[in-house]
């Protein structure tokens, strides 16, 4: 038991049914012009889902937008800031945010865009630094402790971590080992003041590298993706393991960091954590199996950026109060929950279709390279034959 916590005005708790319900929401990458079908998506999917949570899993903030390079960069991020977490607030839901890679590139650390989210209604951030401080870790990283229903015990243990941005070598940064030590730490802390050890499930924006091991090579007639940076080789697509997977596909390379620091290897030993979940590839939805941990994707929530279509979605997560890693999750898309056409058709089909990545756009390219290789030839021999009629 959690002597510490006050457990009469904790808010977050089981239902009396013995569940509890988080909808995860990735990559909504918005400007301050917030686009009516994201927010037409996030509203539908609370009001489906009636979580008890929600997750924000980084890239709130669509960084890289011209408008940010115009000057005004913290009122215009606060915007987005605002604008996105108003479903919540107009539905009295808390929520909790971590950070990706894009947040910080409008100029505006986490640091401070994590008091923003402080000071709006129900972002538990700040309640766990206030309450909790042994649980918050900084910006971005945090658990949240989920009671049972009558708050008699502590069920499951809700983690974010902030995993990083870019590196200066064009990849991802590798997963900090100080975050890693303070998750199995938070753990171990958890299941002392609890007296057993609390589930937890880990949410963060980058996928560990491990997704790469729940992969195989394609075999002819196979559509797959090619791997990214270290993982790529040329004419190589990869599917997932069958015997592995849960649920869900690729639809574009996993863009994990080059560096494996250790995180999930650490998560394994420790034994607390029953699944990672992260977004950063838009429009990915596996979910497969990784020794003892659930590793899946959430797909894009937000139409601000490339995405795949009106399958843009929520992911939904329902766990047990008896055993909460037997947890079931599912999508809420667009499609589903409003219709297949968007506001901006034309400009949706076209984003589900740009390569994402240099490997991406070498792979779509190559069936057209014995094309372009003979007419490359058949022009130089052409303006050799006229260079030597022009000689004669």
């Amino acid at each position: 038991m959690i002597d510490e916590i006050d457990k009469g005005a904790w808010p977050l708790r089981f239902d009396s049914d013995g569940h509890f319900r988080v909808l995860q929401f990735s990559d909504i990458q918005e400007t301050s012009h917030v686009r009516e079908d994201t927010m037409t998506l996030l509203r539908a999917a609370l009001d489906e889902a009636k979580p008890n949570l929600v997750v924000l899993t980084g890239d709130q903030v669509k960084g890289y937008a011209v408008e940010f390079a115009l000057g005004e960069n913290a009122e215009r991020a606060r915007t987005v800031v605002r604008k996105i977490c108003l479903p919540m607030v107009e539905r009295n839901i808390p929520f909790v945010v971590t950070y990706g890679n894009h947040d910080r590139q409008c100029g505006i650390g986490n640091d401070e865009q994590e008091s923003w989210y402080k000071a709006i209604p129900g972002c538990l951030n700040g309640i766990v630094a206030a309450r909790e401080p042994k649980l918050y870790h900084g910006a971005g990283t945090l658990a949240v402790p989920v009671l049972s229903h009558m708050g008699e015990d502590v069920c499951l243990a809700v983690l974010v971590a902030d995993s990083g941005a870019g590196s200066g070598s064009g990849g991802y940064e590798p997963f900090d080992p100080a975050l890693t030590n303070w998750i199995t730490g938070c753990a171990q802390q958890l299941a002392e003041r609890a007296g057993h050890k609390v589930p937890c499930i880990l949410y963060q924006h980058i996928p560990p590298v491990q997704v790469y091991d729940c992969l195989r090579d394609a075999c002819e007639g196979e559509h797959g993706v090619p791997g990214f940076r270290l993982h790529y080789r040329p004419g190589r697509t990869l599917v997932p393991i069958d015997d592995l997977r849960v649920s869900g596909g690729l639809r574009e390379p996993v863009c994990s960091p080059d560096a494996d620091t250790g995180e999930i290897a650490a998560l394994t030993r420790e034994g607390s954590t029953f699944a990672v979940y992260f977004g950063h590839d838009h429009k990915n939805t596996l979910v497969s199996h990784y020794g003892n941990i659930d590793l899946g994707y959430a797909p894009s929530a937000g139409f601000g950026s490339y995405g795949p279509g009106a399958m843009r979605a929520a992911r939904l997560f329902s766990f047990d109060g008896q055993n909460a890693a037997l947890y079931t999750t599912r999508l809420l898309t667009y499609a589903e929950l409003v219709g297949s056409r968007t506001e901006r058709p034309l400009t949706d089909w076209a984003s589900e279709r740009v390569p994402v990545s240099t490997e991406e756009a070498r792979e779509m390219a190559r069936p057209a390279l014995p094309v372009l290789g003979a007419a490359a030839i058949a022009a130089f021999a052409l303006g050799v034959a006229k260079r030597q009629r022009r000689g004669r």
